[in-house]
């Protein structure tokens, strides 16, 4: 407790400090009052990032965006951005933007409960070449997975001389890759192995083939290993989803069953597919248990141009019974549950999946 109190109290003392403005503004007026600042050059210009400067295809980052824009369908969206290095996740310099340069910043002071990958309810920064500070003052989510919610706060930022800026959040925290390396092979694979990624996506997020000498050769068995895969179900193909130059989404066939098969899927590292690949999971709504497991979708049907995967496990081959799920693909590469239906009782009434009871919607 007497660590959070010190924390918010730092917190609210930087802030007074610069919003009274260098020490200077505290000593005698001279006899003439010099002219006032116009406003524009009090203005703190605080800007979002073009998303070409935000980079989360790969590694560990947490990232802020303003809570009115959409970080997957606004070219400005994100306006605070950290990365994560090493298996401690050590901080970078975070990063904003005022005017047209790119601010360096360093945390100095934390508050509250800890949460994953070092998140806490309040958090002071030191901009690294300015006299000023930035609070960020965030409600944390649970960490599911690889990834923490950031569900709402604001990001306040204070400068000598300068009006206070403060804009509503949202955001997250994750991993493109798990931080922990992957157990060494007996023979790895040349380093011609990892064959590039398409030369014409098409797109930020485009659908295509992979090829088989660019599946690792350890995949089959892991799969087995881990989610009680038929290692010859690759051989049926496996689609990539690709969302950058170095990065995209693996559907992999996992079983097939009398009505239907499911399939696991997994964030790659593209030029190192072998050493950067993580599985991914899939939620469930709020106090609900999925029937299928975190990692598998059944009957996996893609909208690219949404960007969404819908999901069918049906309760018996009548499909009067089962649950329907769709779940959109984020910008940091994890799924996020849109819609869960679910119809309970196997009573000979036979419905379309998709219109199955409605359990949970995103708002």
């Amino acid at each position: 407790m007497a660590s959070n109190r010190m924390a918010a109290a730092l917190c609210a003392l930087s802030l007074a400090i610069l919003a009274a403005g260098p020490l200077a503004a505290q000593t005698a007026p001279p006899a003439q009052s010099p002219t006032p600042a116009r406003p524009d050059e009090t203005k703190l210009d605080l800007k979002l990032f073009d998303k070409a400067e935000v980079d989360r295809s790969k590694g560990c980052t947490v990232a802020l965006w303003q809570a009115n824009r959409d970080p997957d369908n606004d070219r400005y969206a994100f306006i605070f951005t950290e990365a994560l290095t090493g298996q401690n996740h050590a901080r970078q310099p975070a990063r904003i933007k005022v005017g047209e340069k790119i601010l360096p910043m360093t945390r100095v002071a934390v508050g509250g409960k800890v949460g994953g990958y070092g998140l806490y309810p309040y958090q002071l920064y030191k901009l690294g070449a300015d006299d000023g500070f930035a609070v960020l003052d965030l409600k944390l989510g649970d960490i599911e997975g690889e990834a923490v919610e950031i569900e709402s706060g604001t990001l306040t930022v204070s400068m000598a001389g300068k009006q206070q800026a403060r804009v509503n959040v949202k955001g997250g925290a994750g991993c493109m890759t798990a931080p922990v390396a992957a157990p060494p092979q007996a023979s790895p694979p040349p380093a011609t192995a990892a064959a590039p990624p398409p030369s014409n996506p098409g797109g930020i997020f485009s659908r295509y083939t992979v090829r088989p000498n660019q599946i690792p050769r350890t995949l089959p068995a892991t799969l087995k290993s881990r989610f009680g895969c038929d290692p010859a179900m690759l051989k049926t193909g496996v689609t990539g989803f690709q969302m950058s130059e170095e990065s995209a989404i693996w559907e992999l066939p996992c079983q097939r069953f009398n009505i239907q098969a499911n399939a696991v899927y997994a964030l790659v590292y593209l030029p190192e597919p072998a050493q950067n690949l993580r599985f991914l999971s899939f939620k469930a709504p709020p106090g609900k248990k999925r029937t299928s497991a975190p990692a598998e979708l059944m009957s996996p049907e893609w909208d690219v141009k949404t960007r969404t995967v819908t999901g069918t496990a049906l309760g018996r081959s009548e499909g009067d019974c089962g649950v329907y799920e769709r779940h959109r693909v984020g910008a940091d590469g994890e799924f996020v549950l849109v819609e869960y239906r679910e119809k309970v009782a196997c009573d000979g009434k036979a419905a379309k999946p998709e219109q199955f009871p409605l359990v949970y919607r995103a708002r």
